[in-house]
């Protein structure tokens, strides 16, 4: 295989699974709009870690390596992480931000008790 070949398919492959990426953040969306609670499953760390870095990683190609394509992809992927991260903070500011920590510590207080009751 000639290098121009190599590096075709590489960009392809990468490509590719990008662009799968960039739909995989649509059942993580789903989820947490049908979720009933605080989406307190959800870390907004990390999510807004990624935002970051892709974000950081758009500048960097739209900038230094001038590739449109991947810039779009990058940026695409920070608006994927930063819809997650906006319906994370829509649901916990309708249902709490601390309501999963203070049901886990009852419900862990109580376990204690009744334990101790036997």
């Amino acid at each position: 295989m000639s290098n121009e070949l190599f590096l075709q398919t590489i960009t392809a492959i990468y490509a590719l699974c990008n662009a799968a990426r960039l739909l995989s953040y649509v059942p993580q969306t789903i989820a947490i709009a049908r979720e009933g609670s605080g989406a307190y499953a959800i870390s907004l760390i990390s999510w807004i870690f990624w935002s970051t870095s892709h974000a950081a990683t758009a500048l960097y190609c739209t900038t230094v390596v001038h590739d449109p394509l991947l810039a779009g992809m990058m940026w695409g992927n920070t608006g994927g992480c930063l819809g997650v991260v906006l319906l994370t903070v829509l649901k916990r500011r309708r249902y709490g931000w601390v309501r999963a920590i203070s049901q886990n510590v009852i419900s862990s207080t109580s376990g204690l008790r009744s334990a101790a009751r036997q």
